[in-house]
């Protein structure tokens, strides 16, 4: 059987894709380039104009940096990150961005993301509802912002993601006949997923994978307990499950579409150079 991508299933920010027979090193390649190399819009330089609030300007300005933006159309738009990373004035690198708030009247006044205001329509907080800052009365916030492309490898807050994992799919296998404490291991494993526990105890022997059981802690804690010599949590050696889930900057699947375009261009410029040391011996 050749490598396969069995299931693709997208849920709202998070995706999951389901592999066969693919190499461990290509996957966990994949699961760190959509982590560090998938580029992202962010906030780069903060120029604090006023600021008399309890923060000082520079928690003020990393809480206002890991803000995720929509980044969509700003892939398209902007210059590379390494094309911006040492020049402050090139043109296409940032997009300005203003937040202006102040407390006149109320004891406090909670401060959002969605506050921010951004010269570009097409960028803007991702989660508009993130806050940043509660004012007294009396306190007030303004300041300038530059955002500009940049990649998870330089920064995690220009990381599309907020988690991105690879999973083992798990498998069971079951032989109640044989088991002498059947009633508490199967009370156990009831606790773990009880439409488990019923199939297990009408088949009484046989094995089964767990894809849709992907934390087998408690599972293993049944084998070890109270289930010893009745199952065995084993692992598929052949069989992953990439899950990552967006931080709303990029679409899962634009994320999952960048990161394959970057690993197809990292494999095929190992293979011209494998081809150039071959060539030369």
């Amino acid at each position: 059987m050749g490598m396969v991508v069995s299931n693709i299933s997208i849920n709202g920010s998070t995706a999951e894709i389901y592999f066969i027979d693919i190499p461990t090193e290509i996957l966990s390649a994949l699961r760190r380039i959509i982590i560090e190399e998938v580029p992202t819009m962010a906030v780069d330089n903060v120029l604090v104009l006023e600021n008399n609030s309890i923060l000082h300007d520079e928690v003020l300005a990393h809480r206002i940096a890991m803000i995720p933006f929509n980044s969509e159309k700003a892939i398209e738009k902007y210059n590379s990150p390494e094309k911006c990373v040492e020049c402050l004035q090139c043109e296409g690198c940032y997009s300005r961005a203003y937040l202006e708030v102040s407390n006149e009247d109320s004891e406090r006044k909670v401060v959002y993301a969605r506050e921010i205001r951004t010269e570009d329509p097409e960028i803007a907080p991702a989660i508009p509802d993130i806050p940043i800052i509660v004012l007294g009365k009396g306190q007030k916030i303004s300041m300038e912002l530059e955002l500009r492309l940049g990649r998870g490898k330089e920064h995690i807050k220009w990381s599309p993601v907020s988690i991105s994992v690879l999973l083992s799919v798990p498998s069971i296998e079951y032989d109640l006949t044989s088991c002498s404490n059947l009633s508490e291991c199967l009370k156990c494993i009831s606790s773990y997923n009880e439409k488990l526990a019923n199939q297990i105890s009408e088949e009484k022997k046989g094995s089964m994978k767990l894809e849709k059981f992907q934390n087998t802690s408690l599972l293993r804690f049944c084998e070890e307990k109270t289930c010893s010599g009745c199952i065995k949590v084993n692992y598929l050696d052949n069989e992953r499950i990439l899950r990552f889930e967006s931080s709303g900057s990029l679409s899962p699947q634009t994320i999952l579409k960048i990161s394959l375009e970057i690993l197809r261009e990292k494999l095929e410029n190992l293979e011209k150079m494998i081809s150039e040391i071959e060539g030369e011996a």
